[in-house]
């Protein structure tokens, strides 16, 4: 299959860790841990991973470009939801008749936010791609 997995982590690490230093900062020295909140607007930062992945990419095939893109995309979207998870809970105490609750936006933020972002970071990498080609 011959992925490229360097161009793969070029793309995924520095959105994951400003999103992740940002929500960090803010929760702990800003004290507003709310910020979590804003998870959905981070998994466009994909879009930015997929086109950084292709642009990165030593890959021959566009299918091989755009699966890379996806698991970039993936990756980030997985991790912040996982962010997400880990933090929401600081944002105040859940009672237990919403706990179920809790975790079921948990799991929707780590499985939708891994889905939205290898979409979108597919997108974005499939217009880079074909870019690249016409040139």
């Amino acid at each position: 299959m011959g992925l490229d997995f360097s161009a793969i982590l070029k793309a995924l690490l520095p959105p994951l860790i400003v999103w992740a230093a940002a929500v960090v900062f803010i929760t702990f020295v800003g004290h507003q841990p709310g910020v979590i909140c804003a998870t959905p607007v981070a998994w466009l930062l994909a879009c930015w991973a997929g086109m950084k992945c292709v642009a990165t990419s030593r890959s021959a095939g566009k299918s091989s470009l755009l699966i890379e893109a996806a698991l970039a995309g993936g990756v980030l979207g997985l991790l912040q939801g996982i962010l997400f998870a880990v933090l929401a809970p600081l944002m105040g105490d859940i009672r237990p008749d919403e706990q179920q609750k809790s975790l079921i936006l948990s799991v929707v933020m780590i499985v939708g936010g891994a889905l939205v972002s290898a979409g979108l970071s597919t997108a974005v990498g499939a217009a880079q791609s074909n870019r690249r080609a016409a040139k």
